[in-house]
Formats: C-alpha cells, structure tokens, sequence
C-alpha cells in the first residue's frame, strides 16, 4: 500500500477514534434493556447476508439497526451498536486485519455522526416540517458517509477514478437504504402506538 492510502487510512483512523471518545466520555442511556434488546438483534443480524437484485455480491442488513439507533437511541448507543455490529461482520474465517477492521469502525462510526447531526440538528428540524423527509434525508447522508470513504481507499490503492468506483460499485445499493429508511421509520412510528418490543417484531427476514 502507497504512502496516499495509508494517510487516508489514518485520518479516518484519527478522526473514527476522536469521536468514539466522545461518545463514549459523555455516554448515557435512557433505557439500558431496550440499548441491550437492539444491540443483541444487530449482532446476529450483521452475519445475514442478504442477496439484493441488481448488485453483485451481497449485502449487509446492519444498516437498518444503524439508523433504527439514530432514531431511538442516544449518540454513544448508536455508536456502539454501530461499531459492535461492523466488529461482528468483519470476523470470518479468515483473519481479518486489524488495520481493516480500525478502518471500517472508524468508518462507520464518522457515518453514524454524522447522520446523528443530521437528524437531530435543531436547525434542519426546523427547516424540514416533515419527519419522513428527515428521515430520508439522513439515510442519504448515512448512505454518502459510509460508502465514500471505502471508495476512496479503493480509488487511493487501484488508482482509479474515484467517481467510477463508487458509482459502479456502491451507488446502485441506493435505493435499499431508502427501503432500509422506511422499515426503520415504519418501527419507530409503531413505538408510539406500542411498546418497542412489539415494533421489533416487524423486522423483515431476508434470506442469507
């Protein structure tokens, strides 16, 4: 690996860890069972495997918890499910890199911040009226601010077009952030007729 990646590596290296001390120095959980309910969902659920029609390969369905969490938890939960989860899916029967798996914690845990901000900034409530634009509007950004910086790296290493790579190997996954945005939206808006416990149990069951 060239001196260019490996910089890039370190930023968000740098940047992931300045965060998730903060977090977790001001962390607080109003409802330690529903954290703990949640956290254990994500973890199993980081091992499926889910076969999307129109990209090559699989995908991870953590995301939905990732952005469940921004909904119904505080910012250190998030971080943690967040984190936890991306630790779960990167163990396999190979053994992973600890400079892979820094990066992608790190990584995520700049997304989960940033899609943090996003939907809970005053401001942008203020401006946007509508909860599910809100909504969506954070997956986008979750979605920008996860699969950016991976393309980056793969740029940085293959020397290749930055633009290229994303747009062929992350964009068309797009629009299931957006159905992931709306699943997550859809439970949240079952907790305020119900009990969370009930809301968990419209969770999908994707095929591994």
């Amino acid at each position: 690996m060239s001196a260019a990646p490996r910089f890039f590596i370190g930023v968000v290296v740098l940047c992931g860890t300045t965060v998730l001390t903060y977090s977790v120095w001001h962390g607080r959980s109003e409802n330690p069972l529903k954290f703990i309910s949640y956290l254990v969902i994500a973890l199993a659920a980081s091992r499926l495997k889910v076969n999307l029609p129109g990209i090559t390969g699989t995908m991870s369905v953590n995301f939905l918890f990732l952005l469940l969490g921004v909904l119904e938890l505080s910012l250190s939960e998030a971080m943690a499910l967040g984190c936890a989860a991306v630790v779960v899916q990167c163990i396999g029967p190979d053994r992973p890199v600890p400079l892979h798996v820094a990066f992608n914690v790190c990584s995520t845990a700049l997304a989960i911040a940033v899609t943090f901000s996003v939907y809970r900034f005053s401001l942008l409530h203020r401006a946007v009226h509508n909860p599910s634009t809100l909504l969506f509007l954070a997956a986008s950004v979750y979605f920008v601010a996860n699969t950016l910086p991976v393309a980056a790296v793969i740029s940085l290493t293959e020397h290749k077009s930055l633009r290229k790579i994303w747009a062929d190997c992350y964009f068309w996954s797009f629009p299931y952030y957006l159905v992931g945005a709306g699943v997550a939206g859809m439970m949240s808006w079952l907790h305020g007729f119900t009990d969370w416990q009930t809301s968990l149990l419209t969770l999908p069951v994707g095929e591994t």
